[in-house]
């Protein structure tokens, strides 16, 4: 059997120019259709969206609410993730304690994640913690059933038999549990990344001064549907660059283990 083909330079360049044809052609139609087919009130127009993002550049407000956004989410994210990796290893490594909290996690990780905004504004206020501590609530959860899932998948024999052989708990962890569990982490990561910018999201746009939620819930309330897709349009190329950052880091990291 013959190699596939690599795709080349000129091939990956002409499916780029496809894609832009496409996106120029989805714009154009958007322009045509708003206040003929559909009135503008309720889907704008190309043209009014970037002049609401001109006019966001020009005055400083786009920058200040896609940094507190940024900040909230990485944040939450952070503190999830590592939270949730910290406890997924620690009860995959006990499993009689993971089978005794097994249904709290499970009836905490089916809470609806909103209904606890109220508490932690009452508990960290209305600034970017209790917005953070959501995005935790959301992230941890993901994490921890990923690397709980990763260390299950960890052939008990063998690490019966480092323990056998005078491998300490740290070792174990660092050496076999952590590495072998990476594939699934990263998978949670990925799969985190989505719920932890939707949960910044919907925390800004219910209970906050800052930030692209508020954009959106500021612009709805002055049923401002140009300013409500200018926020949109932030987001979605914001978490374009985010999730090509962590496929590159994914990438990097399976051509390093190589």
């Amino acid at each position: 059997m013959t190699a596939p083909a690599k795709p080349t330079a000129s091939a990956g360049l002409s499916i780029g120019l496809q894609r832009l044809l496409v996106l120029v052609l989805l714009l154009a139609a958007w322009q045509g259709a708003s206040g003929r087919l559909v009135p503008s009130f309720y889907i704008s127009d190309p043209i009014s969206v970037v002049q609401v993002l001109i006019e966001w550049i020009g005055n400083g407000s786009l920058w200040r609410n896609i940094g507190s956004t940024l900040a909230t989410l990485l944040l939450g994210y952070g503190i999830g993730a590592l939270l949730g990796i910290a406890v997924g290893i620690a009860l995959g490594m006990m499993p009689f304690v993971e089978s005794l909290v097994a249904p709290f996690i499970s009836a905490l990780y089916g809470l609806p994640k909103v209904a606890l905004l109220p508490l932690l504004i009452i508990a960290f206020g209305i600034g970017i913690a209790s917005k953070a501590a959501l995005v935790v609530s959301a992230v941890f959860f993901l994490l921890f059933y990923a690397t709980l899932g990763g260390i299950r998948d960890v052939d008990r024999d063998y690490v019966s038999s480092l323990v056998l052989m005078g491998a300490t708990r740290r070792e174990i962890v660092a050496k076999v549990l952590l590495p072998s569990s990476l594939p699934w982490i990263y998978t949670g990561l990925r799969m985190s990344l989505g719920y932890a910018l939707t949960t910044t999201v919907v925390g800004e746009a219910l209970s906050s001064n800052s930030g692209l939620g508020f954009l959106i819930a500021h612009s709805a309330v002055q049923f401002d549907s140009a300013g409500v897709f200018a926020a949109v349009v932030v987001l979605l190329i914001l978490s374009t660059f985010i999730t090509i950052g962590l496929n590159a880091l994914e990438g990097r990291r399976g051509t390093g283990g190589a």
